[in-house]
């Protein structure tokens, strides 16, 4: 089997490809033939050294997958092989040829599901469903996404717009079309300075009732666009600037009653069956459009550096 692998914590350049014999599956474990590894954000704080569940190099990458598997454990029941399967990878890993992962952690696909699109609704999209779930954004509310323009961000567009909303969407400017095209009302670019009163006159009085961050500077423009009772979500913190809240930001917080939460997907692992199988029946139907740029382990490092210079569009997919 082949897999990348950081050596030691730093920039794109450390990622290496490595060959080693294909193990076995032990009790209880699962080995999938990896068909399409997925990557994120936490696969850049993880090459860097600052992900909390990757203390140390050297390790292997990649925290989601989706494949065929061709190998299974003692004590395993309800998986064979040739099922196709997808999983979160949390020990990493999943920048690989073959992966092992405990059967209880495997997801089954639907027959015949791309696998490619599988592994873009795991960590991005199950994220995107349940944060428009607990706001539980409805009719009518104003929604303002970052980075949606990006795999995520794509599909929380797509999913706040199905249920009524009207959408705005944080994107370089060369991204204005796609997300258009995805549904969004306006658009801006978070890298213009004022780029907020650009869309002050197009969200109303109300204001933006959730705003889906992704970005984490707590001195955002955004923040005088958020009305009352919003709901302020941080879900990522990609912003090279980590400002603290201005007090004066703090006044209005209390004036207008608005939420400041973070998120993590593991904090809400009761809600993946139902929000799944929601996703899943989205895309079949065609209800849910998925983009998935694919590229080969082997470019992993320039791949990496295209991610983190936001030059990626939709979701990004490794074909071993």
């Amino acid at each position: 089997m082949k897999f990348i692998e950081a050596p030691q914590f730093g920039g794109p350049e450390v990622l290496t490809l490595v060959e080693t014999e294909t193990p076995t599956p032990g009790e209880g474990m699962l080995l999938v033939e990896v068909k399409a590894a997925g990557l994120n954000y936490a696969d850049i704080m993880a090459r860097s050294g600052f992900y909390p569940q990757v203390p140390k190099a050297p390790f292997a990458l990649g925290f989601e997958i989706a494949g065929v598997v061709t190998g299974v454990g003692k004590g395993v029941e309800g998986f064979k092989e040739g099922d196709s399967v997808a999983a979160i990878t949390l020990a990493g890993g999943g920048y690989a040829t073959h992966a092992m992962i405990p059967a209880a952690t495997a997801i089954p696909l639907p027959t015949g599901f791309n696998h490619a699109l599988a592994v873009a609704l795991l960590v991005q999209g199950l994220t995107a469903y349940i944060l428009l779930d607990e706001a539980r954004v409805k009719e009518g509310d104003a929604v303002l996404i970052a980075a949606a323009g990006g795999g995520l961000g794509n599909i929380a567009v797509q999913l706040a717009k199905a249920r009524g909303a009207k959408v705005i969407g944080l994107t370089s400017r060369s991204k204005f079309e796609l997300v258009k095209n995805l549904g969004a009302d306006h658009v801006a670019d978070y890298e213009e300075a004022g780029w907020a009163a650009t869309v002050k006159d197009k969200i109303g009085e109300k204001g933006i009732q959730v705003y889906l961050d992704s970005i984490g500077d707590l001195a955002t423009e955004a923040f005088p666009l958020l009305g009352q009772f919003a709901q302020w979500i941080i879900f990522g913190v990609r912003s090279g600037a980590h400002n603290p809240l201005p007090v004066e930001s703090t006044f209005a917080m209390v004036e207008k009653n608005i939420t400041l939460r973070g998120f993590n997907l593991e904090g809400s692992l009761q809600l993946v069956p139902q929000a799944l199988s929601a996703l899943f029946k989205a895309v079949a139907e065609g209800r849910l459009k998925v983009e998935a740029a694919k590229y080969p382990l082997s470019e992993a490092v320039k791949v990496h550096q295209l991610f983190e210079a936001r030059k990626t569009a939709g979701k990004v997919v490794f074909i071993p």
